[in-house]
């Protein structure tokens, strides 16, 4: 199974490093598996593309992780079309036993920093061998 979507990000909430709990304002695409664990793919700031870590919020460093696309302020303001399998990521990531994805959402946070961050997401797809999926 693979998630596919188109976004263009205008403009990041902060300019720091999400990993921390003072820091960790971020736009995302999120994938939930039946297991309640949760990939969340982003545009850093400053994280290394490839950067994976779990949630610092209390309530979520359980059942969240967080999983850099794209980083830096190179190519903001311009449509990238993005794809990730979702079953390797969750293997590599998790290694859990999940066996389905229960849900897809958005997540925009900026009430830690208080920054604006602008983004447009399109053409969400959820993609198996069987048939394609349009989410939005």
């Amino acid at each position: 199974m693979r998630l596919a979507w188109s976004w263009r990000v205008d403009e990041l909430p902060m300019d720091l490093a999400e990993d921390t709990l003072p820091s960790h304002d971020y736009l995302s695409i999120a994938v939930e598996f039946d297991d309640g664990q949760d990939l969340t793919y982003y545009w850093s700031a400053a994280l290394p593309v490839g950067t994976v870590y779990r949630c610092p919020l209390p309530n979520w460093k359980d059942k969240e992780t967080h999983v850099v696309v794209r980083s830096g302020p190179a190519g903001l303001g311009a449509w990238h079309e993005e794809e990730r399998d979702l079953h390797a990521d969750y293997q590599r990531i998790i290694g859990g036993a999940a066996r389905q994805v229960v849900r897809i959402w958005l997540i925009a946070n900026s009430l830690l920093q208080r920054g604006h961050g602008r983004c447009e997401y399109a053409s969400i797809r959820v993609i198996t061998n069987e048939r394609t999926l349009e989410v939005l």
